[in-house]
């Protein structure tokens, strides 16, 4: 889960939160930045409540500003990657899945949805149909994008979803994800199914992805950045 959304949190500014002054010509760059940045982080953190639950964004905030500035916190970055999946593990216990995600039946899930008429399938294993092509130039790898979009798992389960357009960057996204973003075009709308092999793999993310689950999302493409 944290691998899929925190993509942007190193990058985060310490504005977030904060009722800035107006901006002085000396320091307009660095509220103009922050003001970006700090947008993309809130989205983020939305998003993150969404699954986790709330939690505390000041101390939040906080951490972010001391990870800026190069100075410990309670964690060292592996230390911290490894409690959350504890965390989440805990809070979203296993069991709580199904146990029928087999690369066999995921397989058969992938080969359904690539007999539907029009849908693509490239070399990765990816399924891609288009539901309603847009127009202009497809991303590239370095490119940002904005996208609306929602997954689930093979058995209609949800575990993921955008309330509003949220920007990502096309290289920080799972390899599957990424591949089919740069099949897309701006105002488009896309069905993409993407084996495990392209997402999380026969681990998946405790409590949220089953070991070898394909993932099945709808995305709208908003604009390329």
């Amino acid at each position: 889960m944290h691998r899929l959304l925190l993509t942007a949190v190193s990058a985060a500014a310490v504005t977030f939160g904060a009722t800035a002054a107006a901006p002085q010509p000396a320091d307009s760059l660095s509220v103009a930045l922050g003001t970006v940045i700090g947008e993309q982080l809130r989205q983020r953190v939305d998003q993150l409540a969404s699954i986790v639950g709330p939690f505390d964004t000041d101390v939040f905030v906080a951490t972010v500003s001391e990870v800026l500035h190069a100075r410990p916190t309670a964690f060292t970055p592996e230390e911290a990657d490894a409690w959350i999946d504890a965390y989440v593990a805990r809070t979203r216990p296993a069991d709580e899945l199904p146990d029928t995600f087999t690369p066999e039946s995921q397989k058969a899930y992938l080969d359904s949805l690539a007999a539907v008429p029009g849908a693509v399938t490239t070399p990765s294993g990816l399924v891609f149909i288009v539901d309603l092509e847009g127009e202009g130039a497809m991303p590239g790898p370095n490119d940002k994008v904005s996208v609306m979009y929602s997954g689930r798992l093979s058995d209609g389960r949800l575990f993921d979803a955008t309330g509003s357009p949220i920007q990502f960057g096309v290289s920080e996204l799972t390899p599957g994800f990424a591949e089919a973003l740069q099949m897309m075009r701006p105002g488009g709308r896309y069905h993409i199914a993407i084996p495990a092999s392209g997402a999380y793999g026969s681990e998946g993310i405790p409590g949220i992805i089953p070991g070898n689950a394909a993932l099945d999302f709808t995305v709208e493409l908003i604009k390329v950045n």
